[in-house]
């Protein structure tokens, strides 16, 4: 390596650290509006503490650096054709108030409400029949930086090696859509896993079933085609709020929708765990994550065995002991801990090391990555929850992009 390269490397490692310290927050829930934005104020208390129990609601963080324009999800938003609005959407199966050791909710959600995409097929019956559907739309379009010069032309994506003038669409005489997962030339990475019927859930052989109703059909004589889900919320890639661990923060409403996006969005460090052990104090010490990095999607053997493409969910999954969680909290500045199985805790650790991350609210747990053929390193994460109110998970949408 010249001294020219040598200098180049060390101005972009010094750059990247600046981007990891400056672009997040320190804790998972974002400060009370007035205080601080430097973000020194943000909460530290434990779970015992009652006096900084009142999470925040925002649409506008880091100054107008980020600003969500989604709305949330209540019982009396408006939805399709109804008088009383949305109504009751998400409910506990699964309360530590009646003995269990989380909170686990569930939602019943029609597919056009809210803030939501249409696909074709929800007023063209044969784009439906094809599987032109949500998963298969271009993130080149749905995500692109600059705005202007680099986002395809086509809300579906043609062949790998094709123009980008070649779209899928009206006149083709082939309606086959292309799920894909690297978009952009390798600019984007879905790493989302798809919910199918057997997208795997926790206790579970058969995976979450059918999750999707068609609740009006153009083949009935309907005008469109009208999906209706209905999803545990903590199944396919999905965040933890500390709700799901500690019931004194689903009492006081520390959910899904309060979460810092400033945690969930910014320079990401992807990384190879060693594959023969669960990850332990020991194993943290061997990645030698450099302090001020914030961001971390920890890749294990569960990538290798593909687990989240079994319907039945498997104890033997590789996740975090409570001393590989305790050591991350306490000699890292990491704020979003990402997997790639339905847990960041391993199963004979499964309370232990969720109670560990989760009792400072200051750091966010994102589960059931998908991190299959995407190299090691430093990319920009962007991870969006659904705004259920009320709700100690969600299911979120997550890419990397270079």
């Amino acid at each position: 390596m010249t001294q020219l390269q040598s200098f180049l490397l060390t101005c972009t490692v010094a750059h990247v650290m600046l981007l990891f310290a400056l672009a997040t927050p320190d804790a998972a829930y974002p400060p009370p509006y007035g205080l601080d934005q430097s973000w020194t104020t943000t909460t530290t208390a434990s779970a015992s503490s009652a006096d900084d129990l009142i999470p925040v609601r925002r649409e506008v963080y880091g100054g107008g650096r980020i600003i969500d324009i989604s709305h949330r999800y209540h019982s009396e938003m408006p939805s399709w054709e109804s008088d009383d609005g949305l109504g009751h959407f998400l409910w506990l199966a699964k309360t530590m108030k009646n003995g269990s050791l989380s909170n686990n909710s569930e939602m019943k959600l029609p597919a056009h409400t809210g803030t939501h995409v249409d696909a074709p097929g929800h007023v063209y019956d044969h784009y439906f029949d094809a599987g032109f559907d949500v998963d298969t739309l271009d993130l080149d379009v749905l995500n692109a930086i600059p705005i202007l010069s680099s986002s395809s032309s086509c809300a579906y994506p043609s062949g790998y090696g094709d123009g980008l003038g070649d779209c899928v669409g009206v006149g083709d005489s082939c309606l086959s859509p292309m799920s894909r997962q690297v978009h952009e030339n390798g600019e984007i990475f879905d790493i989302t896993h798809k919910f199918t019927p057997h997208t795997p859930v926790g206790d579970s052989t058969e995976g979450i079933g059918q999750f999707l109703t068609l609740l009006t059909s153009m083949k009935n004589g309907s005008d469109y085609n009208f999906s209706e889900m209905k999803l545990p919320v903590h199944s396919g890639t999905h965040v933890d709020a500390p709700g799901h661990m500690y019931d004194n923060y689903y009492d006081e409403g520390y959910d899904v929708d309060s979460l810092d996006l400033r945690v969930l969005n910014g320079p990401a460090l992807l990384v190879d765990v060693p594959r023969d052990k669960n990850i332990t104090a020991e194993v943290m010490k061997s990645l030698h994550i450099p302090k001020g990095v914030r961001r971390v999607l920890f890749r294990t053997l569960n990538t290798d065995r593909g687990l989240m493409y079994k319907k039945a969910f498997d104890t033997s999954y590789v996740g975090f002991m409570k001393d590989g969680a305790q050591w991350l909290v306490n000699n890292t500045d990491i704020k979003l801990v990402g997997i790639d199985y339905l847990s960041v805790a391993a199963f004979n650790d499964l309370i232990p090391s969720h109670l560990v991350f989760l009792e400072g609210k200051e750091i966010i747990l994102v589960e059931g990555l998908k991190l299959d053929d995407v190299q090691p390193g430093i990319y920009s994460v962007h991870c969006l929850p659904l705004r259920l109110v009320g709700a100690e998970g969600s299911p979120i949408r997550c890419i990397l992009m270079k």
